[in-house]
């Protein structure tokens, strides 16, 4: 498996349509072509490609903040109201943190489920 077909499968996976088409394609392009060009190391053309992806990664992630946060808000104060009830069976304040430390990460997990791409076919390399 080659390294542009392995950032294709990647992209496929957790990129939307619109990261992978507008940032991802175009640095593969150019890995392409700079690597007929002979102009550059293969690390260097191969590391701008990994730095689009991340870049592609951080817009969507950045686009979908705001719908994360609100289910994640609306998970932690579903847990976390028996908690706040039972609030006298915590002996400190750093069980009371350690628990809502706990249930907040575990809020999160129905939040990751919602926002996990669906899987579809591949998009094929040229």
């Amino acid at each position: 498996m080659s390294f542009a077909s392995r950032i294709v499968a990647f992209s496929d996976r957790f990129l939307s349509q619109r990261s992978f088409e507008l940032i991802v394609a175009p640095a593969l392009a150019d890995l392409e072509f700079e690597d007929e060009a002979g102009r550059r190391s293969r690390l260097a053309n191969r590391y701008s490609v990994l730095r689009a992806v991340a870049g592609g990664v951080r817009d969507d992630v950045w686009r979908d903040s705001g719908s994360v946060f609100k289910l994640a808000l609306l998970s932690v104060c579903y847990y976390m109201f028996p908690i706040v009830v039972g609030f006298s069976y915590f002996k400190t304040w750093s069980d009371f943190f350690a628990v809502m430390a706990l249930v907040l990460a575990l809020a999160l997990v129905p939040v990751a489920v919602c926002f996990w791409p669906e899987r579809h076919t591949a998009r094929p390399v040229d």
